[in-house]
């Protein structure tokens, strides 16, 4: 024999509590979203100071081994020894600068000619359009003997909650030129 207790459904109270167990399942997976999303980002963010920082050295060391600069050239504004060589260079920025997407008029990245750009009569006019948006960038040239020079880049980029975050590389370059790998 059926009873009616036997083909009574859910009780409010019971619904409730099912509705409070899905909504806490529901918001701990956007969390979950929200939060692999912003590293992501983040992620994103320093894999592009990375290529920041390689390009940089290796464009440095292009600049020594096709002889474009040389070894005594190698420094930051100010330092630079220009006697004997045939191309004048004025040298690295110093302090952190914007990250241009390609290099000013010297054709070296890293210099304070790089949002330059050249107007058809010649003139230069600053072109903020060439920058790489996010990212800063610093060179720092340190003589450690008349052979060899540490080569320090550090990229500033952004991070998480809309603070930057910061990461260095360190090369050393030497006075040998290499024409081949």
């Amino acid at each position: 024999m059926i009873t009616k207790k036997d083909e009574d459904g859910f009780s409010l109270i019971e619904v409730v509590i099912a509705i409070l167990v899905l909504t806490t399942g529901l918001l701990g997976t956007a969390a979950a979203i929200t939060y692999a999303l912003e590293f992501g980002s983040i992620s994103r963010n320093v894999t592009s100071a990375k290529s920041v920082i390689v390009s940089s050295i290796e464009e440095i060391e292009t600049l020594r081994n096709s002889r474009r600069l040389d070894f005594k050239q190698f420094a930051n504004v100010g330092g630079v020894d220009n006697n004997g060589v045939p191309n004048q260079f004025k040298g690295f920025s110093t302090g952190i600068k914007p990250v241009s997407l390609i290099p000013g008029p010297d054709g070296v990245n890293g210099t304070d000619d790089d949002l330059m750009a050249r107007k058809p009569d010649g003139t230069l006019f600053e072109d903020n359009g060439q920058i790489r948006s996010g990212y800063m960038r610093q060179i720092t040239i340190t003589n450690l003997s008349d052979t060899l020079k540490k080569v320090e880049i550090k990229v500033q980029y952004l991070g998480r909650a809309g603070k930057s975050g910061e990461i260095t590389g360190t090369s050393y370059l030497n006075d040998e030129t290499r024409t081949n790998r």
